[in-house]
């Protein structure tokens, strides 16, 4: 994926945040509901393939806020 540049904007919101201890989380997470399995994708659309196939509930999450404490998460995908 190419890199994308960010804007002003988004550059001031996201140091705003980290002064107050948050970041923007940037992967796709998706959990199933009825084991608690959960796996972190950089997109949509690689969460969506990996959701192919699978049975059960399963429940795809958008990127949010996270505390810096947590930011270490593995990634899958």
């Amino acid at each position: 994926m190419p890199m994308v540049k960010k804007s002003k904007r988004r550059l001031e919101i996201e140091a705003l945040l980290e002064k107050k201890g948050l970041f923007l989380e940037e992967n796709v997470s998706v959990m199933n509901l009825e084991s608690k399995e959960a796996y972190y994708f950089p997109d949509y659309h690689a969460a969506l393939e990996f959701l192919k196939g699978k049975k059960g509930r399963w429940y795809i999450t958008t990127p949010g806020l996270k505390n810096l404490k947590n930011r270490n998460c593995e990634v899958t995908g």
